[in-house]
Order: C-alpha cells, then sequence, then structure tokens
C-alpha cells in the first residue's frame, strides 16, 4: 500500500534555485556585461521559482492557467481499465428502517486492508440537492479502489488474466454483505447510475467550472483535523444549490491517512478563497479536482494527512440520507 503522506519538499525548485545562485557567484564581481546579464538571469530564475501567491507558487500558477487551456483536461474514464491498473466498484448506500441513519466509518475502514486484499483507498460520498418537490435529499455511495500493483499476487491467484475489476467489484460486494447484516441497504452501483458533477460542455475557470450564466461548480479541499465534525457541519449547512462531499480512507493501523474534499454548485461565480473555514479553494485545478470527487473516480483525492486523532471516524456523524427536511441539513455530530 502507498501511503498518501502530504507531499515533500519541492526538492527540484529548490536544486534550479542553488544552480542560479552558483551561476551568480561564478559570474562574481559582476563587472562584464555578460557577468551582470548571468546575475540578472539568476534573480529573475530565484524569484520566478521562489515566488508565492495565496498559498501557491508562481510556477504553479502558471502551470495550471495554462493547462486551463486545454480542452477537457482532467476527464478520465470513471471506471476501471488495465491503462490506468485502478478500478472502482461503487455501493449505494440507504439506511437501516429501525436503526439511526449513521455511516459506521470504522467498519468501513477496516476494508482498505482485508481478505488478501489491499484497497488503494476506500471512500463515501455523498450528494446533497433539492429534489423536484422542493425537498432536500442525499444520495451517499461507497467506492473502493483496488490497485494492480499493490494486489498482484492476489490477483494473478485468481486468474492469469488479472480481473482488477471484477476483483473490486467482489471486495465491495463483501462491504455491502457486512452492512445489510447490520440493516443497511445496499447495492451495486453502475457509473451510468450515478450523476455527474458537471456537464461536459462546462468550461474551466480559475476557482470554478461554468455550466451557464447562473450555474457554477467549484471543488474545495476540506482541512483535516480534530475540528472536522465542526467542518462538516458548517458544509451540509451552507445555503447553495447542491454539495458534493467526499471522505476518503487510505492505508490501516498507524499509516491510516485521510482527505476531504467537497464541491458546491452556486447561482453566483465563486471566489477564489474557500466560502467557510477550513476550505481551501482548489485554484487552478479545478476540473480534475471535481473528476476526482465522482464516487466512481480511480483517483484519490489530494491532501491527504495521517489521522489526527484515534476517534475521529467514531466522533463523525455521517447520514446517507436527509432524514429531517424542516431542519437545516445536516447535523456532522451529536
Amino acid at each position: 500500500m502507498r501511503a498518501h503522506r502530504p507531499v515533500s519538499l519541492p526538492t527540484g525548485r529548490i536544486t534550479l534555485v542553488l544552480l542560479a545562485a552558483v551561476a551568480a557567484a561564478v559570474a562574481y564581481p559582476w563587472q562584464t556585461t555578460r557577468e551582470r546579464w548571468v546575475l540578472g538571469i539568476a534573480i529573475a530564475v530565484v524569484i520566478t521559482l521562489a515566488a508565492w501567491w495565496r498559498g501557491l507558487p508562481l510556477t504553479t500558477i502558471l502551470r495550471r492557467r495554462l493547462a486551463i487551456l486545454r480542452p477537457k483536461r482532467g476527464e478520465r474514464p470513471v471506471s476501471g481499465s488495465r491503462a490506468d491498473a485502478r478500478a472502482t466498484a461503487v455501493v449505494r448506500i440507504s439506511p437501516p428502517v429501525a436503526d439511526p441513519d449513521v455511516l459506521p466509518l470504522p467498519l468501513i475502514a477496516r476494508y482498505v486492508d482485508r481478505y488478501g486484499l489491499r484497497a488503494e483507498a476506500i471512500r463515501v460520498t455523498s450528494r446533497d440537492s433539492v429534489s423536484e418537490t422542493g425537498a432536500p435529499e442525499r444520495q451517499t455511495w461507497i467506492g473502493l479502489t483496488l490497485s494492480a500493483a499493490d494486489n498482484l499476487p492476489a490477483l494473478q491467484a485468481r486468474s492469469p488474466l488479472i480481473p482488477l475489476h471484477k476483483t473490486a467489484e467482489v471486495a465491495v460486494r463483501r462491504l455491502a454483505d457486512h452492512l445489510r447484516e447490520s440493516g443497511w441497504r445496499a447495492s451495486i452501483a453502475q457509473p451510468d447510475e450515478i450523476p455527474r458533477l458537471y456537464a461536459r460542455s462546462a468550461r474551466e475557470k480559475w476557482s470554478s467550472i461554468r455550466q451557464g450564466d447562473a450555474d457554477y461548480v467549484a471543488a474545495y479541499r476540506v482541512k483535516v483535523d480534530t475540528a472536522l465534525p465542526n467542518t462538516l457541519a458548517a458544509i451540509w449547512t451552507y445555503p447553495v444549490r447542491e454539495v458534493w462531499t467526499a471522505l476518503e480512507i487510505a492505508g490501516a493501523g498507524d499509516d491510516q491517512t485521510l482527505a476531504v474534499a467537497c464541491a458546491f454548485r452556486t447561482d453566483a461565480r465563486p471566489g477564489a478563497r474557500g466560502p467557510l473555514p477550513g476550505l481551501t479553494s482548489q485554484s487552478g485545478n479545478q476540473r480534475p479536482a471535481l473528476a476526482a470527487l465522482h464516487p466512481s473516480s480511480t483517483q484519490v483525492l489530494d491532501g491527504h494527512v495521517p489521522v489526527p486523532e484515534a476517534l475521529l471516524l467514531t466522533r463523525l456523524r455521517w447520514s446517507s440520507t436527509i432524514q429531517h427536511p424542516s431542519r437545516p441539513r445536516h447535523a456532522a455530530f451529536t
């Protein structure tokens, strides 16, 4: 299992800065025109590589600005294939008839490494929207992503053809069976049965995906810390047309990591910053971030960090549906 840790120090960027500094030092005492040109170029390189704006390196901003110009970047098939060596199987979840509608997140997390299979990640995704009758509603899915590289011996033992997607379906069916034993209703969901976050014709902007004059979808990274229950409560009660929320679990035991992301559908163009504390806009990275948010995506979410406290998953109160339409949408904790 590959651990999803925060991105390490940008050693490549540091190396280029050091090379520029060495070039400037070699040109010392900068008396000739050529030496001054070397000094000027070195200073420009250092400024470009070291400059930051709104939490992003200047070079990253430039790269993302150019990438937005590429049509439909970030579009990937939502189901696994041999080409990407990953597969995701998804189960749709509905609440028990008699028991409380609180997802057993610790139980779900145990399926990251179970029955000889190591999942790349397990993700719980909920979509909060409004029905045709005007009532708030929620749909919830659990997706399990397998990597061929992480499970090669287990896959070869099952078949010489390495049936990656079928193996992912078997793993998620076992999880569904386990949930049914606890009273949950669970059924396999196909990718075309899950709503898209945005239309294929939508245009990517710096801070959102634009689908019309008054239809924007914006992706945000959610800070994972001990205040996560409060952050989720704020997300689920935020007054927007539609909310997507995903919690992704990777690793097991001391190596367990979490990542959380969300997306808002709004009438007005979103700002450059997160609308709530704990939310960071996926500036310049909207289409790939929204593609990764889809329940059937084979891409892991950005921002995996070690679990901040042992009982965090137990403290989270994540419901599969909206039970009280007359109240604010949900409460993340009791």
